[in-house]
């Protein structure tokens, strides 16, 4: 009873904007109608030397993308496709892509103008290796959908990479579809900020800013920054007036360990599996709130890791002991707390090779 008392305090009153959005939007998604899509596949339709050869480019070109359900075509659409993620586009074998939909089209077909998906592609061009990446990161968004429901919702999918020209020249992969930011700012009841950093701590949802923290530090991510505004995306609330961070973009974490992510040197790491606490100070209430969450949530966590049938038991194995190492450190972990920051010698303490 004392978890649900302490995370009811602080998280009830949070949940009911998300609750009300979610259910008053008349129309149906395009997001919601290929997450509901049994056994979902895309083909996407291009000229393949714009999408793997030119890297520098930020101009989009035309593409087919075809929807399909157990080998079933469903529905084809025009749409435009961009490169995007300058660090990836240097790095990968393979670009991640942005997906934008033609908003009369949509509405043509009933469906709501969210038109603007981002498509998390594979990075290695190792078929097994870039699989198993995209399904793990497809998993930490969903550990963190069970944490927040402040949180971008995502669809695992295969994906038929098809030369227009050619058709003979395919590329099959996994990758991961993320609702527009347009509708999880109407699920939020929230406007984005765009070009927005250093976002003032005393307007900043303090509860949820902790939430994304303590998630960011159980999966070992340090490629994120709350004053950079660095793989979050900042909503002012409708509601409060407050901000909402959700984070995204988890390819650098501990728990994922891809071969192309490197330690943050400035925080002194020599892993990427080693963990650094990088969220603001915060009450010793909210910790307490937060802590008993990810403690009441720990269960949930696990089970949908061992839910994930995709890639190899060793896999599986690794992402849970992951998870499982957090939690003797949030036992008895010290973190910032307003009026009393750590100093150096007990932030270093948040590091788990020094416990």
């Amino acid at each position: 009873m004392q978890v649900i008392t302490a995370i009811s305090k602080y998280f009830i009153f949070l949940l009911l904007p998300v609750l009300l959005a979610s259910t008053a939007h008349g129309q149906t998604s395009l997001f919601d109608v290929l997450q509901s899509t049994d056994q979902l596949e895309l083909r996407i339709i291009t000229d393949m030397d714009k999408v793997i050869g030119d890297r520098k480019t930020n101009a989009s070109f035309p593409a087919t993308i075809e929807v399909y359900s157990k080998n079933d075509l469903l529905s084809s659409w025009d749409i435009k496709l961009e490169q995007r993620g300058r660090y990836r586009r240097k790095v990968c074998g393979f670009p991640p892509l942005k997906l934008d939909f033609d908003k009369d089209q949509l509405e043509d077909r009933g469906l709501a103008d969210f038109d603007k998906f981002k498509l998390v592609t594979h990075c290695i061009d190792d078929k097994v290796i870039g699989n198993e990446n995209v399904i793990k990161e497809h998993l930490v968004y969903e550990l963190y959908n069970i944490i927040s429901p402040y949180s971008y919702r995502t669809i695992l999918t295969k994906v038929v990479y098809q030369d227009r020209e050619d058709k003979r020249r395919n590329i099959e992969r996994y990758a991961v579809l993320l609702e527009p930011t347009s509708e999880l700012e109407y699920r939020l009841n929230a406007e984005e900020m765009e070009d927005f950093v250093n976002p003032p701590i005393e307007e900043t949802q303090a509860v949820v800013e902790n939430q994304v923290s303590l998630f960011q530090y159980m999966i070992g991510n340090e490629d994120w920054s709350i004053s950079m505004m660095r793989n979050l995306k900042a909503f002012r609330s409708k509601e409060t007036g407050k901000y909402l961070l959700v984070p995204y973009d988890f390819d650098f974490s501990g728990i994922i360990n891809t071969t192309y992510a490197v330690p943050s040197s400035e925080l002194g790491l020599v892993s990427v599996e080693e963990r650094a606490f990088m969220g603001n100070p915060t009450t010793k209430e909210i910790f307490l709130a937060n802590k008993n969450l990810f403690l009441a949530k720990k269960d949930a966590l696990l089970e949908r890791l061992e839910q994930q049938k995709k890639f190899t038991s060793s896999q599986k194995y690794y992402m849970k002991k992951y998870v499982e190492s957090f939690y003797p450190i949030l036992e008895s972990m010290e973190i910032p707390i307003l009026g009393e920051e750590l100093n150096e010698n007990q932030m270093n303490d948040l590091r788990p090779e020094n416990k």
